[in-house]
């Protein structure tokens, strides 16, 4: 398209000019730019800005240089992949469900996604809904001894994480939570009410919510403590020495934590880079099977180098690879958030579509 983002707003282009000297489009003027080889031409458009009647004169470095040309996207931030690929998806379905042409990227994915799920549902798919941005919020809490992410029953999480929901026939409605990159994550939930400042430079935590987390996943209270409040004091020196060790998991308390993480009753759509995207149902059978953990795990207090205001735990199932770390993402030293990070393994049952 002869559309154009610039530095003066969105340009549609209708003349092409090389020294002052007007040129049609033809197949040759790729080839006549290219002849120019970096000499002093001056190049230029003619056109019309967006929502004007006025044409004007831009030079060609007044263009902006895109993304997929090692530019900067307009205003220097950079595009959300992930929202990109949940417009994509969003869209090839839709084209799908209303017998328009669906055609091009994540088409066939897209179809593949709509039988699996109409096969499942046993209805077929009459309607395609856009609810990525409407996630509510997952908050972590303590039910009875165990800490977890509301609601209490995994099935009930689907509802919470849909991107896109399709609606079938039958009144059914099937969930799909979209991801994309290599780095996934299950929680990010803050916890500055539950690691509060005052609790910690006591030595030792006493909130209920805080110890329990904490013995999830094997982490020494007064260790924890000692990281937060030695930050910045130590002279460059590991708060807690030897900083790593090796813990044993606490599999009840944990499993309730990661039942409620992982939810049920959606599937995952997971995309890459690369065009792939991997596919798999999370039910209520598969989530009790992926929160189960056992065995050690890695503790490394300050962050991997030891010296940062943050605890990492990293530890493994025969499903997921998961990463775990309470850390300050704001301004302060004390925990604002947690967040438990993951990978997925050949045994979640995912497909490539």
């Amino acid at each position: 398209m002869n559309n154009f983002m610039t530095e003066e707003g969105l340009f549609h282009a209708n003349k092409f000019f090389i020294d002052g000297k007007e040129y049609e489009y033809s197949k040759k003027l790729p080839d006549i730019i290219v002849g120019l080889n970096g000499t002093r031409s001056k190049i230029e458009l003619e056109g019309k800005l967006s929502g004007s009647s006025k044409n004007i004169i831009l030079k060609i470095n007044q263009i902006e240089k895109t993304e997929d040309f090692g530019g900067q996207p307009s205003g220097g931030k950079r595009i959300n992949k992930g929202v990109v690929f949940e417009d994509e998806l969003f869209g090839r379905m839709v084209e799908c469900v209303t017998s328009k042409c669906c055609k091009g990227k994540y088409s066939k994915e897209a179809e593949k996604i709509l039988e699996a799920t109409s096969k499942s549902a046993g209805s077929a798919v009459t309607k395609v809904e856009h609810a990525g941005g409407a996630n509510t919020s997952r908050p972590i809490v303590l039910s009875g001894k165990n800490p977890i992410i509301t609601p209490r029953l995994p099935e009930q999480h689907g509802e919470k994480l849909t991107d896109i929901t399709l609606h079938h026939k039958n009144n059914k409605k099937t969930y799909l939570s979209l991801k994309f990159g290599s780095t996934l994550t299950f929680i990010n939930s803050g916890v500055g009410t539950i690691f509060t400042e005052k609790d910690m430079k006591s030595g030792i935590l006493n909130e209920s919510s805080g110890k329990a987390i904490l013995k999830a996943f094997g982490i020494s209270n007064a260790k924890f403590c000692k990281v937060f409040n030695d930050y910045g004091k130590t002279g460059g020196k590991k708060s807690v020495d030897p900083h790593v060790e090796k813990v044993k998991l606490d599999k009840g308390t944990l499993k309730a934590l990661l039942e409620t993480a992982i939810g049920a009753n959606y599937w995952m759509v997971h995309g890459f880079d690369n065009g792939n995207i991997y596919f798999w149902e999370v039910s209520k059978s598969r989530n009790n099977s992926y929160s189960a953990v056992s065995g050690e795990a890695t503790v490394y207090y300050g962050g991997k180098q030891g010296r940062g205001k943050r605890i990492d735990v990293e530890f493994s199932n025969r499903f997921y690879d998961f990463s775990m770390n309470i850390r300050n993402k704001q301004s302060g030293i004390y925990p604002s958030h947690i967040m438990l990070d993951y990978e997925s393994k050949p045994a979640t049952g995912k497909e490539l579509l």
